[in-house]
């Protein structure tokens, strides 16, 4: 009988044990990051340069203590000009400067693992993007433009860390670095291959 009665109070003790981890934090919570960019394969093509215009915001629900789903947005440019040159277009030369801008906005479901518990002292963590990005590209030839504006299928796989600011604290700092990939095709760019880094902060709401 005490044999029974041990028991059930240990498992009533491993229950709260379990239900003190998963009240750490709200399970709702918001991230905001500045991001830089660099791009690979075609893409460095039509631009080389590392972008330093980006940044991204998600909202993320914590299904238990380590998995987590959401939706992520964000923004990164692309810049680049090409000293004057001459260039054919239909017949036509026109000696000018040449400007590229590439304007990303992606929308992404989410989903991440968290690799320790929600009370450890740095919380590293595997996450996964996929959904869609809009691409907006510009190529200016002095007052001729190259334009094309359309949506395509993205995906992200991310790794990265939060750091909480004191134990159980609702604000943790985030860094995580993302490989982003569209099969996005416009005259030099055959497919969309980025490296992203990402710092800022992620806050859980009460």
């Amino acid at each position: 009988m005490k044999s029974i009665k041990l028991w059930i109070l240990l498992m009533i003790a491993s229950l709260g044990v379990q239900s003190a981890f998963s009240q750490v934090r709200s399970p709702l919570s918001i991230n905001v990051d500045y991001s830089i960019a660099q791009p690979f394969g075609s893409l460095k093509n039509y631009t080389d340069k590392t972008s330093f215009r980006g940044w991204r915001a998600g909202l993320q629900y914590q299904l238990n203590d380590q998995l987590a789903i959401g939706l992520r947005s964000g923004f990164q440019e692309f810049y680049q000009r090409v000293p004057r040159a001459v260039y054919s277009d239909k017949g036509t030369d026109i000696s000018a400067v040449q400007t590229r801008t590439l304007q990303v906005t992606p929308i992404l479901a989410t989903v991440q693992y968290q690799l320790t518990k929600p009370d450890a002292a740095i919380i590293p963590y595997v996450g996964l993007g996929v959904g869609t990005v809009n691409m907006l590209y510009n190529k200016y030839y002095g007052q001729f433009t190259d334009r094309d504006n359309s949506w395509q299928f993205a995906v992200s796989p991310e790794v990265g860390i939060n750091i909480p600011f004191g134990k159980g604290s609702p604000l943790l700092f985030n860094a995580s670095v993302q490989y982003s990939y569209s099969p996005y095709k416009q005259q030099e760019i055959t497919s969309y291959n980025v490296l992203q880094a990402n710092v800022g902060l992620r806050f859980h709401i009460n």
